[in-house]
């Protein structure tokens, strides 16, 4: 396989790769082979998203959201055996 330098690099273009690598958990290399593969058309079309997939839903969280969902965790693997029995009643509504 051949190697390849690219110089001059737009900052915009730089900072864009290196947040499609973020978003999608790959190595740089990676995303800018992908990206290419793909501009000059020799990527297979992806599939359209089947009814109900999950998996579009897919993405990271930052930090803030990942602690929140620790705590949110934690709170829930606190609780009793029976909790699911007691948190699903209604309130119950004197009159």
């Amino acid at each position: 396989m051949a190697d390849f330098l690219v110089r001059d690099i737009d900052e915009r273009v730089a900072e864009r790769l290196k947040e499609i690598a973020r978003q999608k958990g790959w190595p740089l290399n990676d995303v800018i082979l992908h990206l290419l593969k793909q501009a000059l058309g020799l990527l297979e079309p992806e599939p359209p998203p089947v009814p109900g997939d999950i998996a579009r839903l897919s993405g990271t969280w930052n930090d803030e959201e990942s602690r929140a969902f620790e705590e949110a965790m934690r709170a829930i693997n606190g609780l009793p055996d029976d909790a699911p029995a007691y948190i699903a009643k209604p309130p119950s509504h004197s009159d």
